[in-house]
């Protein structure tokens, strides 16, 4: 899998925009809102798009992600401790 720091100018697919309701699709990179792009796909997202965030950053991260969010809901939160282990 790839670090957030060599996925520079990752675009994220299409598929994603309808997690994204409320910014700028167009204008988010992984490189520069990775947390946050993350956070909402733990929250909200379908297997496809879990699969695609699996590829697009390490396993590190999204445990730094887990661990420190404020923003994912403690079941969420619970769910992918669990699944990540």
């Amino acid at each position: 899998m790839k670090s957030v720091s060599t996925a520079q100018e990752i675009l994220l697919p299409p598929d994603l925009k309808k997690y994204f309701w409320d910014c700028h699709f167009d204008e988010l990179r992984l490189s520069q809102h990775a947390f946050f792009i993350t956070e909402r796909i733990l929250n909200f997202g379908n297997i496809q798009t879990v699969k695609w965030l699996l590829t697009a950053i390490d396993k590190d991260f999204l445990m730094q992600v887990v661990e420190t969010s404020r923003n994912l809901d403690p079941k969420t939160r619970n769910y992918w401790k669990i699944m990540l282990c």
